[in-house]
């Protein structure tokens, strides 16, 4: 039987060798595309974003409504944006980088605390694949987190991809939030997401947005939107090799686990704290000044800056 590390690298390598695509058509420019880091509310957000859209939440899979077109996640063959949606604006999610993203359409990013969203990850990862053994944590942030095992599956690691998306969270057809903003104030990121949009913004689709995104409610829903072996993404992966027929084979509520902030500065082991505090000094203090994440949040929010503007 191969290794818990193995499996992941196996993974990893199967998502190398699947490739990139340049789709043509590409997204259209009222097309929606939700941008994550992994493990950052893109399955929540994609969730929030179906329901703002089609005011209810009658699916089967969500990755049928808000299409994943990661690299490594799509056969390049096929084209994400040929697909029928049922809703408008048509919405897609992707856990690329600015670089890996197609051109064209709007763009909500969604940062999150690195600390948080690593151990999200760790957790997930085992789940996901129902590891036969606990991956030493230094090992999954040196080999998977930072490197990707070398594989050229690079979808940038978590500091490239907030350096690259930074860069553009100013122009008119992106709209940047933070995960905690969620968090903190769900019912004023829910109107400035569907105003971004273009969608209905009225209190009571707002409202019943708002109770269906309670992770009560979302463990109900859990079997509609965990990853399974039968949606397009479990199909391409179950071909990558051993240690696939694992994928999604015992998941419960793998997807969001448990939804809260600062568990990764509570739970993370000194160490592991160090090494993600200091790939922030190398790699965001350089290029953009900020000390830390929570710096980042208090320049980048938009619930700061209305926050700032009504101390004004």
């Amino acid at each position: 039987m191969p290794s818990s590390l193995d499996i992941i690298r196996t993974y990893v390598e199967g998502q190398a060798r699947l490739g990139y695509a340049t789709f043509d058509p590409g997204p259209r420019p009222d097309d929606v595309l939700l941008a994550t880091f992994p493990k950052s509310g893109s399955t929540w957000c994609s969730y929030l974003l179906h329901a703002l859209r089609s005011g209810d939440d009658a699916f089967t899979d969500i990755k049928d409504e808000v299409i994943d077109i990661t690299p490594g996640h799509w056969d390049p063959r096929e084209n994400p944006f040929l697909v029928p949606q049922r809703f408008a604006p048509r919405t897609f999610k992707t856990h690329g980088s600015r670089e890996r993203c197609p051109r064209g359409g709007r763009v909500i990013y969604i940062a999150r605390d690195p600390r948080d969203g690593f151990l999200s990850l760790y957790h997930f990862i085992h789940d996901l694949f129902a590891l036969p053994d606990l991956v030493p944590m230094d090992a999954f942030f040196r080999h998977y987190y930072v490197d990707r095992f070398g594989s050229g599956h690079d979808i940038g690691h978590v500091w490239d991809h907030l350096r690259g998306w930074h860069a553009h969270r100013e122009e008119p057809d992106v709209l940047w939030l933070h995960y905690e903003d969620l968090l903190e104030d769900l019912p004023a990121c829910l109107r400035i997401m569907a105003r971004f949009m273009g969608v209905p913004d009225d209190e009571a689709r707002l409202e019943a947005v708002r109770r269906r995104a309670s992770m009560d409610h979302m463990r109900t829903i859990a079997g509609r939107i965990n990853p399974s072996p039968r949606n397009r993404t479990g199909r391409l992966t179950l071909a990558f090799g051993p240690g696939m027929e694992r994928y999604a084979s015992d998941m419960r509520f793998g997807k969001m686990r448990r939804g809260v902030r600062g568990d990764g500065r509570r739970e993370l082991p000194p160490e592991i704290l160090a090494a993600l505090d200091e790939e922030w000094r190398r790699r965001i203090v350089p290029a953009l000044g900020y000390p830390s994440y929570e710096a980042l949040r208090e320049a980048c929010s938009p619930l700061r800056a209305a926050a700032a503007g009504d101390a004004a």
